[in-house]
């Protein structure tokens, strides 16, 4: 078998949520991962590990969890999803993502298991990397949940400690429509006894996550002002540098000089891209996988602090409030809707006949790069032009 048969192999696996969303025969629940972490023989299961959780912001905070704990001289496993430009991003230790032989071996190990249970492919994913985080003997393990919390198949493991970066509206269908009931199903992965940090208040989720927190005799934190700063340039990092370093104040108060420092090389070292990353200049082009409109406001916040006017490259998964997110965009900018390669994304057609009947102006455009090529001719070079609306967007760019 080789990496590129075992990849697909895992990608057949139904349900995927990357490629389906939760169309086909979509599950949580932890049945499965505990059967599959038991036939395993629990990999993972004695080293220690931070459990991160919310509806945005975890993917940053897991890596500057790891930046900083890497200066400390910890090595430690990274489990995020989804990937962006390779499926290897989902499981790695630093900058080394999980080998491709590592990849063939566990599927070909393993697979007549994997068949009999029919198990998802984020369940698989999920012992896939703490398979090789075993193997390799990491000092940590980072594990980012999904898409919830209480049933999300990250929840098999026993973490020293929890994080929750905050709560917004998104994916609704699956863990409810209030932000509630969202912040319930998230407070599932506090643990009995194990600290929990919270990254950001709201009146309608601080009392649930301080019933939950009660109920579990978990010790709760809420995140600090502790404004490190960070080569993660979106205004919004501000709030993920705040929580993952009262994590780290709590866990390692002693090593404050070095984490601290970590902040500052989170992409050196750990190789995160799409965070408002810049991928052009004159005029200059930003792209970022922020996709609700948690994360769009403060996306269309910082775009017009840099410019007057901003050429907007979107395309947008097709199971999201399209009207409500594009309502944050002024109808004064310029649209260019973007179909992508994964089969998730709204077309591009579709995306702007909604735009079209809540009044924004755009013409529709088969790709990516399609879409960003003639943006940069239209702009000017005191523009801004902003790619995203979709992870799947940012993932089909060149950079």
């Amino acid at each position: 078998m080789t990496y590129e048969q075992a990849v697909q192999w895992l990608f057949d696996a139904v349900p995927n949520f990357q490629r389906d969303g939760g169309t086909k025969d979509y599950k949580i629940g932890l049945e499965g991962p505990l059967a599959l972490w038991k036939e395993l023989n629990f990999p993972g299961k004695k080293i220690p590990t931070i459990h991160v959780a919310g509806t945005n912001g975890k993917g940053s905070t897991v890596h500057l969890l790891a930046s900083g704990m890497k200066e400390m001289g910890l090595r430690v496993g990274v489990f995020s999803s989804p990937h962006l430009f390779d499926f290897r991003e989902r499981a790695k230790i630093g900058t080394t993502l999980v080998p491709e032989d590592y990849v063939c071996q566990f599927v070909e190990t393993n697979k007549d298991f994997f068949t009999a249970g029919g198990f998802s492919f984020f369940e698989l994913t999920t012992m896939l990397a703490l398979s090789w985080f075993e193997q390799e003997t990491v000092d940590w393990i980072i594990l980012e949940t999904g898409m919830g919390g209480r049933l999300d198949a990250t929840n098999i493991c026993l973490p020293e400690l929890t994080i929750i970066t905050n709560i917004g509206l998104d994916h609704t269908q699956w863990l409810g429509n209030t932000l509630g009931a969202i912040a319930s199903e998230k407070a599932g992965i506090m643990k009995d006894g194990v600290p929990v940090i919270i990254g950001e208040k709201h009146a309608e989720t601080q009392e649930v996550f301080t019933r939950h927190a009660r109920a579990k005799n978990a010790p709760l934190f809420w995140s600090a002002p502790l404004d490190i700063a960070t080569d993660l340039t979106g205004n919004y990092q501000v709030f993920n540098s705040n929580t993952a370093a009262t994590a780290l104040a709590l866990l390692f108060p002693e090593e404050r000089a070095l984490w601290e420092l970590g902040f500052s090389r989170v992409i050196q070292n750990t190789g995160l891209q799409g965070r408002w990353q810049q991928i052009g200049a004159n005029p200059i082009i930003i792209c970022d996988t922020g996709h609700n409109e948690h994360a769009l406001k403060h996306i269309v916040k910082q775009a017009h602090e840099a410019a007057n006017h901003v050429h907007w490259v979107l395309g947008m998964a097709a199971d999201k409030e399209h009207a409500k997110a594009l309502s944050l965009f002024p109808k004064t900018d310029s649209f260019y809707w973007t179909s992508t390669r994964s089969p998730r994304t709204l077309a591009a057609a579709a995306l702007a006949e909604i735009a079209l009947s809540s009044g924004y102006h755009g013409t529709a455009y088969s790709s990516v790069e399609e879409a960003l090529q003639t943006a940069v001719q239209h702009a000017k070079a005191d523009d801004l032009i902003f790619v995203g609306g979709s992870t799947f967007v940012v993932a089909d760019l060149k950079i």
